[in-house]
């Protein structure tokens, strides 16, 4: 647990922080509230039962001279409809303190999505290289909202640990034997169940992350290659593996059900169990039998009101255990962050300006060799693009035709040496965005949104800021004109998801138009020949 508070104090910023200690004085009162609603409706009943009793409890005797009532009968109603009235403030404020939390929990899960989203698209390329999309997906999703369901367990508990304390002492005052008695053994049997039960707990959380990625997998790759999926008739072998971890998954999710129910049918046995010990230890020691039902009362209410918060204690204990997996990822993946400051993307917003190209592009003593591997791919390499140039890069399967397109982009970082445009190092943090915005791409395979040919040729330019006639000047270059102005919805024509609804040749014309937009001066071709 001190772990887990350690890690999230240094994920939450400090605005965060204070909002979650206005959310514990709010349960501590809303504690407060709950446990002298509790209390006060037996003493109103015994009331109700005998009017009379009023003069016999000093306290309430001074309360109905005080108000100057006439009789207890009056009196017996004014108590009762403030019992109402004292119910009904008491609910809306628990209403308040619930909005409360869940305002901060949903609104900051968002929050860190957004900022593991980010987290994501600031790491290198060559990170893409060995990563899992489905990892990736999972992170992002559901690790962000298992881990404020960890937040809001911790919460939760806290809450509940005030109302066990607050109702503890209540009982104490009436019967302090009997109610150290229930608390210890209450206490003791959470204890135990919490040393027991937390690694299988935690064990099946962690199932959970690992098979929950396989089902995205297994998805994923089903719907990205489905075409090599009917025409191998390779269906079932997806589904099988599908099945394989769907059975983990549900095994991970049945374990954490049936031992979260457990403890509440131990917790019940405990307390029965107590409470005839308890009775025999009374006759061992002569106790009169003719007295007890006051005793076997007085333990059954402080079982009925003890018991179902000690179970929600262990409840949000176990969730807390079940769901750390989840909050220790997304803690690792923003290890790097402190609050919101270093999450900022305005080094990742496009260029305005383009880094001039007027005489060459250089590459000089290039060294570079793939992450967690021996062999060099550029051993010292020198490489002078002259402007007005068109240079083929040739070479057998794995010699670095496409390695060497990727250094020049500055999506693998070299070793050593440099690449320069006119003298500038395009590497440089000022020049990069600048360099990206004067080069048109087109890789070997043309990437598609699930969007319109507007959207997919302006990539990633918002709606309003895209250039009308730059767009049909390119769209006329790569010889897309005729094929838009025959289909009925023309440029709002959607594409499908990966470009389904349109051939090959339409999609790398696509892929051609959306490197020229931006009128580069440089433009790199990966495999021209295709």
């Amino acid at each position: 647990m001190i772990k887990i508070f350690k890690k999230m104090n240094h994920l939450l910023d400090k605005k965060q922080k204070r909002f979650m200690i206005v959310l514990i004085i709010m349960m501590l009162v809303g504690a407060v509230l709950e446990t002298a609603s509790i209390s006060i409706v037996i003493p109103v009943v015994a009331l109700v039962m005998d009017q009379n009793a009023v003069m016999n409890n000093e306290l309430v005797a001074s309360l109905y001279r005080f108000l100057g009532f006439s009789t207890p009968r009056a009196f017996t109603i004014f108590i009762m409809m403030s019992l109402v009235v004292a119910f009904i403030f008491k609910n809306i404020f628990l209403y308040i303190q619930q909005k409360v939390l869940f305002r901060f929990i949903y609104t900051n899960q968002f929050r860190t999505s957004e900022r593991m989203m980010k987290n994501y698209l600031r790491r290198g390329y060559e990170y893409y290289l060995n990563a899992d999309t489905a990892v990736i997906q999972r992170n992002i999703t559901s690790d962000v909202n298992n881990m404020y369901a960890l937040i809001l367990a911790i919460l939760t508990l806290i809450s509940e640990i005030i109302v066990f304390v607050c109702l503890a002492a209540v009982l104490f005052i009436a019967d302090p034997k009997l109610t150290l008695t229930i608390s210890v053994l209450l206490i003791i049997t959470l204890l135990v169940i919490k040393k027991i039960l937390k690694p299988i707990m935690y064990k099946a959380g962690k199932d959970n992350q690992d098979y929950y990625s396989g089902l995205f997998k297994w998805i994923s790759q089903t719907v990205t290659g489905i075409k090599e999926v009917k025409i191998g008739g390779r269906e079932t072998y997806f589904i099988d593996e599908y099945i394989k971890c769907g059975k983990g998954y549900v095994g991970a999710v049945q374990k954490y059900s049936l031992f979260s129910n457990i403890p509440k049918l131990l917790i019940e046995t405990v307390c029965v169990a107590g409470m005839i010990l308890y009775l025999l230890v009374l006759m061992l020691m002569g106790q009169d039998t003719s007295n007890m039902m006051g005793v076997i009362s007085a333990f059954g209410v402080a079982v009925v009101r003890l018991m179902p918060c000690a179970n929600r204690i262990n409840n949000q204990l176990n969730n807390i255990a079940y769901f750390e997996p989840f909050f220790m990822g997304v803690s690792d993946n923003l290890q790097s962050e402190i609050g919101d400051s270093n999450s900022d993307i305005t080094d990742l917003m496009p260029a305005k300006e383009k880094l001039p190209v007027k005489e060459n592009i250089t590459l000089k003593d290039i060294c570079y060799k793939y992450p967690n591997t021996e062999k060099w791919i550029f051993d010292h390499a020198d490489l002078t693009i002259n402007i007005g140039q068109s240079v083929g890069i040739v070479g057998t399967s794995g010699a670095g035709k496409s390695t060497i397109v990727d250094v020049i982009l500055g999506l693998l970082k070299v070793q050593s040496g440099s690449i320069t445009a006119d003298g500038a190092e395009v590497l440089d943090k000022a020049n990069y965005r600048k360099w990206l915005k004067n080069v048109g791409y087109i890789p070997q395979t043309i990437f598609m949104l699930d969007d319109t040919i507007r959207r997919n040729i302006a990539f990633g330019v918002p709606e309003d800021e895209i250039d009308e006639d730059r767009l049909w000047q390119v769209i006329k270059d790569a010889q897309l004109d005729d094929f838009i102005k025959s289909l009925p919805e023309g440029l709002e024509t959607g594409i499908g998801e990966r470009g389904i609804r349109i051939s090959g040749g339409q999609r790398q014309r696509i892929g051609i138009a959306r490197a020229l937009y931006e009128n580069p001066e440089v433009l790199i071709l990966d495999e021209a020949t295709s």
